[in-house]
């Protein structure tokens, strides 16, 4: 009763928009909108399954919408829809190698002495896995394993049972601000961003425009969490004597054999701008290669890895900017809008986009969905006034970097989801972390790209 309440709910604003047609729109282009909101009301409340609202979306823009097929399933079109179907296969294999384990875990004995030289090794272990497995989400679930096996070993965890949640939410959190350090960090966000912006955009460009900023940010988040959690992670104490001892087993032939292997995919990956192998050639290369015998990192049952309802929700919502422009209904809004943003690219409009972002982001939650509505928009009003890639960049800062409840990011969501903390470990730390991203946004990135000389 209580779903078929919530799907009602949502029928009604999509039939108000039908039958008034606002702004001069006609029956097709409200019915354009109207399927939209609908599909946005259904993904966040989850009153219709995520992937059925999302074909049900692709459906009525390939039939109605007037726009071009290839407009409609951009996404399955682009190489980026490549990188990502043949990631989840070579993380996949990553995972069944057991190496990521083998080697972290004695690592993190010797690392993780204190609190800084914790959160140290969380960023660190983040940033190198970014080069080992492609794909964000396994690459956070294989981590999060190696680190709750870790805590699980601790005297001082298994005493304070308030610790290792804190503790595991400081290991989401460097993932999550990690990612946004390069391009390749998280292939679905990032690659999403660059191609609903409609820009070409190399790894050497985001580096130039956000690796030094993005890393004062990471840093601040940091201390903004030791400062929030200071109260239980002044229980955290990680020495030799405090750790069992565990027979070192050495690495097997075959293991041996599987790391050098991965090292040579993940060198021939990272070094894409100096010999111009696209990292999709490589990742596909090195995915199709883990199948052979030799190897034996791969079965045919793996292939269920392969997250198809994800794949879908992303060919919807990367369909939304396109359609909208080609049957004229992001003309007609944008234009209703215009009138909030300054005429002149100044501290005003600035702090104008990223309050837009992030209170759409609050209600819609997603990121791909909020980047999905918010990008093309934005991109149309600024155009001739914003400089395009430091828009893109702002819009990116203000959604991908802002959470305070689980739904708000797909990795956050994940942690949540496996009850390494709950949503008032979130709240606490996500409140002041949204100052701190306002204020970084207008402040250390926008000074660094004045520095630079990009504005």
């Amino acid at each position: 009763m209580k779903k078929s309440l919530l799907i009602l709910f949502t029928l009604l604003p999509p039939l108000i928009l039908l039958l008034l047609r606002p702004f001069g729109m006609d029956g097709r282009q409200s019915a354009i909108l109207a399927a939209l909101i609908l599909t946005i009301l259904w993904w966040v409340s989850g009153a219709v399954e995520r992937t059925a609202a999302s074909v049900f979306l692709l459906a009525v823009f390939f039939l109605f919408s007037g726009a071009p097929a290839a407009t409609v399933f951009t996404f399955p079109r682009s190489e980026n829809f490549l990188m990502i179907l043949f990631s989840f296969l070579f993380s996949q294999g990553i995972s069944n190698s057991g190496l990521a384990d083998r080697l972290l875990q004695p690592l993190l004995g010797r690392a993780a002495r204190s609190i800084p030289r914790l959160l140290l090794s969380m960023v660190c272990c983040s940033l190198a896995m970014i080069f080992v497995i492609p794909q964000p989400f396994s690459r956070i679930i294989i981590l999060s394993a190696i680190y709750s096996s870790f805590f699980d070993r601790l005297p001082c965890v298994l005493e304070r049972r308030s610790l290792k949640p804190v503790l595991m939410l400081g290991l989401f959190l460097s993932a999550v601000l990690a990612d946004m350090l390069l391009l390749r960090g998280d292939i679905i966000l990032n690659g999403a961003l660059v191609s609903m912006g409609g820009v070409a955009m190399d790894e050497g460009t985001w580096i130039r425009y956000m690796f030094v900023p993005t890393a004062v940010l990471l840093l601040l988040a940091l201390v903004l969490f030791a400062l929030v959690f200071r109260r239980e992670l002044r229980g955290y104490r990680c020495s030799p004597a405090d750790l069992p001892s565990a027979p070192k087993a050495p690495l097997t032939r075959r293991e041996k054999g599987c790391l050098v292997f991965i090292v040579c995919i993940v060198v021939l990956w990272a070094t894409e701008d100096l010999h111009g192998i696209s990292g999709t050639l490589t990742v596909i290369a090195g995915t199709a290669l883990m199948f052979l015998p030799g190897l034996g990192l791969l079965g045919l049952h793996d292939l269920k890895s392969v997250n198809l309802k994800l794949l879908v929700f992303l060919t919807a919502a990367f369909a939304i900017g396109g359609v909208l422009k080609s049957c004229g209904v992001a003309d007609i809004l944008f234009s209703r809008f215009m009138f909030l943003f300054p005429e002149t690219f100044s501290l005003g409009y600035i702090a104008v986009v990223l309050l837009t972002c992030i209170v759409l982001h609050m209600v819609l939650g997603s990121n791909v969905t909020t980047m999905s509505v918010v990008v093309p928009g934005l991109m149309t009003i600024g155009a001739g006034v914003a400089p395009p890639l430091i828009l893109l960049f702002l819009i990116y800062i203000a959604i991908c970097g802002h959470f305070i409840l689980p739904f708000h990011h797909v990795m956050l969501l994940l942690g949540e989801g496996k009850g390494y903390y709950g949503t008032s470990h979130m709240v606490r730390l996500g409140i002041p972390l949204t100052v701190l991203i306002l204020l970084c946004a207008i402040l250390v990135y926008m000074g660094w790209w004045q520095l630079l000389g990009l504005l």
